[in-house]
């Protein structure tokens, strides 16, 4: 029901319950006050048959009350009159002229109680009332009751009762009762008139701007409020409009700016502007905090760590594998792994890299021979980071409400990826930076500010896990001559020819590091006794057989290798290198192209022990 409806309907039934209630209101005091008329008649005539007949005892005259009672009865207009004796009195004087007894239970009633009765009678065609009045005994008036009477005081002595036709009351009340509705209804309608010229233009304006609140609600911002001619109206309308037209401007202009920051290829559009500023600043403030998180992260792992973080709890991925691919050496590395790793990807080209574009397995099945989880699919994407630097991600899905649902996201998952760029080619330099600076150039080994951080963090926990070393102390036996001779590009070929033979001869969990020089330090993860001096001395043969090319001519060299072990010569890795240093020197004097393994004899001296 439109809000006009209901006003007119509420003021109807206002008007309605209070016509009703006048009604109902003036026939009543109509009636109340007809009726109290006829009883106060009724007291005077019985008032006026009691000094009547009082005045008729006292003269004799008693014989003649017939006469005088039925000309009261005419004067008053009274339908009947009669008179009844209580059994007192009837004992006393008899029954009376016309059986002066009483004539039905209201006249018994009221002999018997004292109190005045009456009763009315309604008919279509009339309304009679019949009021029965006792006489009550009293020897202090005037006259003395009971001088004649032998009754006691308070004694009821008989009764008036009469029959009065009040047909006239009723009509005069009805006829009352039915002005004052004629009255009542030309003012309902007279204020339905009125209040309706003053409030139509209100409720006008109200349902205009009803409209136009209900087409911004839906994101229509175009509409404005109509009024009538209305100086009110029309100021309210003017002030709805304006704040309404800069509304629509502000949120349209707001619309195509951050517009701008969507990324999310997919992303549509609503018809209401303010919703997709809000879905857009929500997306934008999350990724704004993502931004500021990791760039306080202190290392790659923990970016990583992050993105993976969004992946499972803001995008609730269960199944997924983040791997970094050096564009440049081609290194492929597991970053992150949700779950299993399903894809061969370390062991392959990936295809998703190659192309790069996303490789969607459910739009083609076994598109990527890589894959080998049966009854799933995947979609793997390729983020590139930098020229040097690409991030694969793969998800994998189990049906197809999954996929679709992944499908839906990649462009969000891209927006979060885009903004750890900067953040992640920042730590990657820096990963990039702190491993020159920890590498020799030259040779590709460890240098001597690795040696340090390896021999303060690592050998500690090495001594914790009863990890031994054993070390090897290599130097090019007349290396200087090289130098001399050559030059030193010819020296520094040497020196790439010796830390290519000593890669190859260890593990990858040894470590070797260009100690200085022509000296390289060669630390070999819990290694046996006799394995550290056959290393060191297919380190020795292996550089013996190269060949070392100058001015088109070619020579070979020798070297000397010096062993010690940690932690069982000394629990201090110094202390072992400078051991291994003084068993090259003995490698050395002995004439070198030899493998010397330390002992306590090579100490010179207790001093010289202590020392190192």
């Amino acid at each position: 029901m439109e809000s006009k409806q209901k006003i007119i309907t509420a003021l109807l039934i206002i008007f309605a319950l209070f016509f009703i209630s006048m009604i109902v209101s003036t026939t009543i005091n109509f009636r109340n006050y007809g009726l109290s008329t006829a009883e106060d008649k009724a007291n005077l005539t019985a008032e006026i048959v009691k000094i009547g007949l009082t005045s008729h005892m006292v003269n004799g005259i008693m014989d003649h009350r017939d006469y005088f009672l039925d000309k009261i009865a005419n004067v008053e207009k009274i339908s009947e009159l009669w008179i009844a004796r209580s059994p007192t009195v009837i004992k006393q004087y008899g029954e009376g002229h016309n059986n002066e007894t009483p004539r039905d239970k209201t006249d018994t009633e009221v002999l018997q109680s004292g109190i005045t009765k009456s009763v009315t009678t309604e008919t279509p065609s009339k309304s009679l009332m019949r009021v029965t009045i006792p006489f009550t005994a009293s020897e202090f008036g005037t006259p003395n009751c009971m001088q004649c009477h032998e009754a006691k005081e308070g004694e009821v002595l008989g009764v008036v009762s009469m029959v009065m036709d009040i047909t006239e009351i009723r009509t005069s009340s009805i006829k009352s009762v039915l002005y004052n509705m004629g009255l009542t209804i030309l003012a309902a309608i007279f204020v339905f008139i009125v209040m309706n010229k003053f409030i139509r233009p209100y409720v006008s304006i109200f349902y205009s701007i009803k409209e136009v609140m209900q087409n911004a609600y839906r994101g229509d911002y175009s509409s404005r409020v109509k009024c009538d001619n209305n100086t009110d109206n029309e100021s309210v309308a003017k002030l709805l409009n304006t704040m309404l037209e800069k509304l629509q401007h502000t949120f349209e202009e707001l619309d195509k700016k951050v517009y701008v920051f969507i990324k999310n290829k997919n992303y549509v559009k609503e018809l209401d502007p303010l919703k997709n500023i809000n879905s857009t600043i929500e997306r934008l403030s999350d990724i704004y905090k993502f931004k500021q998180t990791i760039e306080n992260d202190k290392e790659l792992e923990d970016i990583y760590a992050r993105i993976a973080y969004v992946l499972k709890y803001h995008f609730h991925l269960d199944d997924f594998t983040m791997t970094e691919i050096d564009n440049m050496s081609k290194i492929k590395k597991i970053v992150h792994s949700e779950k299993e790793v399903h894809c061969s990807i370390l062991n392959g080209e990936c295809r998703a890299e190659r192309i790069q574009s996303s490789v969607d397995s459910s739009i083609f099945t076994k598109s990527c021979a890589l894959y080998t989880l049966e009854g799933s699919e995947h979609i793997c994407t390729p983020y590139t980071i930098s020229n040097d630097l690409t991030l694969i991600l793969t998800i994998v899905t189990n049906n197809e409400e999954q996929t679709q649902y992944v499908r839906s996201i990649m462009s969000d998952v891209e927006d979060y990826v885009t903004t750890a760029r900067p953040a992640i080619v920042s730590k990657k330099l820096m990963q990039t930076l702190n491993q020159m600076a920890r590498v020799d150039q030259l040779t590709g080994m460890y240098n001597r500010k690795f040696l340090d951080e390896f021999a303060d963090v690592s050998i500690p926990q090495a001594i914790r896990a009863n990890t031994s070393y054993g070390v090897l102390m290599v130097d090019i036996d007349y290396f200087k001559m090289i130098n001399d001779t050559y030059g030193h590009d010819i020296g520094d070929e040497a020196i790439r020819i010796i830390s290519g033979v000593i890669k190859k001869q260890i593990r990858k969990a040894d470590i070797a590091i260009r100690y200085g020089g022509e000296e390289f330090l060669v630390l070999l993860y819990n290694c046996e006794a006799e394995n550290i001096l056959k290393i060191a001395d297919a380190i020795r043969v292996e550089f013996g057989k190269q060949k070392i090319y100058a001015h088109g001519e070619s020579f070979s060299k020798t070297l000397s290798v010096g062993c010690s072990r940690f932690p069982q010569d000394s629990d201090s890795i110094w202390k072992c290198i400078k051991f291994a240093d003084i068993s090259l020197y003995a490698a050395k004097e002995g004439g070198r192209n030899q493998v010397v393994a330390f002992n306590e004899s090579m100490i010179e001296n207790k001093e010289l022990g202590e020392n190192y």
